[in-house]
């Protein structure tokens, strides 16, 4: 048996996530003490902290999709026989891509029409909102693709019964 696994392609994903959450949660206490203590309240740590949750949600959604971990209800999937189940992987995998394509092409023209204006408190275009939804849709393609590509048949080399439950 191959004991090679597949390398977690999605790891400095999870690290961004990770960094852009422990500046919102150090921005948010910052602000607090600042606002309730010294009464000298920061004007763009609201703004950042959205800004960067909307980030966060994207980016989350990609090394989801790479794991193959989004939420699913299972129950009938799991009833299917295995051809029908493999045959239902690449048809969400399919559809996912589909809603993603058009999720990442109509937010490009949002962000080129929020480009023309910039955000209240930071020195950013308001563009930068939006283009969470661009990256995040092109890194959720490559994540459900890499999966397909990648991950499952490395998963199948060392373990057959790898995908039972897994229906992406």
């Amino acid at each position: 048996m191959n004991d090679q696994k597949p390398i977690d392609l999605a790891r400095p994903l999870r690290i961004a996530v990770g960094l852009m959450l422990i500046v919102v949660v150090g921005v948010t206490l910052l602000q607090i003490i600042l606002r309730y203590f010294f009464n000298a309240p920061l004007v763009w740590s609201e703004e950042l902290a959205k800004l960067l949750i909307v980030w966060i949600a994207f980016i989350g959604a990609a090394a989801v999709c790479w794991d193959g971990r989004h939420l699913n209800v299972d129950v009938f999937f799991l009833m299917l026989p295995p051809r029908a189940r493999n045959l239902l992987r690449y048809v969400n995998a399919l559809i996912s891509v589909g809603f993603l394509a058009i999720l990442g092409w109509t937010s490009v023209k949002l962000v080129i029409l929020e480009n023309m204006q910039d955000l209240s408190a930071l020195p950013l275009p308001a563009g930068v909102v939006r283009l969470a939804a661009t990256v995040g849709a092109v890194l959720m393609i490559a994540g459900i693709v890499g999966r397909i590509v990648y991950v499952r048949p490395m998963h199948r080399q060392t373990d057959p019964a790898y995908g039972h439950e897994d229906p992406m």
